[in-house]
């Protein structure tokens, strides 16, 4: 099984600020993961990052924790996401786990 950690920058991609509150920004993300997946955990985290032109900004991140979800629904959370957030892209870590519900 696998758990995929997504980082979702909160900067917009076009202004490179942050127009949307941490707050509202978790709702959306707590939301898309309720509507596609069984839940998620989410943590606020402080991140940087390059922008595909070069320059680098630091922005609150939040990182979302996904298990016992299949890859075609990470990528349509993130495709989800990418819009709602106005993002260039989104980090997705995958790692190899061993995780029930007990």
């Amino acid at each position: 099984m696998k758990k995929y950690t997504l980082y979702c920058g909160l900067n917009d991609k076009d202004s490179r600020r942050q127009e949307i509150s941490t707050l509202e920004a978790a709702k959306v993300i707590r939301n898309a993961c309720l509507h596609h997946a069984d839940g998620a955990t989410i943590f606020e985290a402080d991140g940087t990052y390059r922008h595909e032109d070069g320059r680098q900004v630091s922005e609150k991140t939040l990182r979302v924790e996904l298990l016992m979800v299949e890859e075609g629904v990470v990528r349509r959370i993130v495709d989800f996401l990418k819009a709602a957030l106005n993002q260039e892209s989104i980090a997705v870590q995958m790692q190899d786990v061993a995780s029930v519900l007990w």
